[in-house]
């Protein structure tokens, strides 16, 4: 169901990076809106987490695709949480 590495736990970014992540819903039907949430594991790094855009994929699954940006002043591990409400 989800694209995210490791399930969205203890990802890797750099100070002043983008990472580009994607999570799809495979279920019949609407799932509903996406919420996404990164949280730095080093103290020292703010994170942004943006949900892009949802789109209908050409097997019917829906593909969420958001992005999270460091703002540094340092490089992080992160956690990701991506919901469904």
């Amino acid at each position: 169901m989800s694209s995210i590495p490791n399930g969205g736990g203890n990802l890797y970014i750099g100070d002043g990076s983008t990472a580009y992540y994607g999570v799809t819903h495979d279920s019949g039907g609407w799932p509903g809106n996406g919420v996404i949430e990164a949280q730095a594991l080093n103290t020292g790094a703010a994170l942004e987490a943006t949900l892009d855009n949802v789109g209908l994929g050409s097997n019917g699954q829906y593909d969420f695709n958001f992005h999270v940006k460091n703002y540094g002043p340092n490089n992080t591990y992160f956690n990701v949480q991506f919901a469904l409400v």
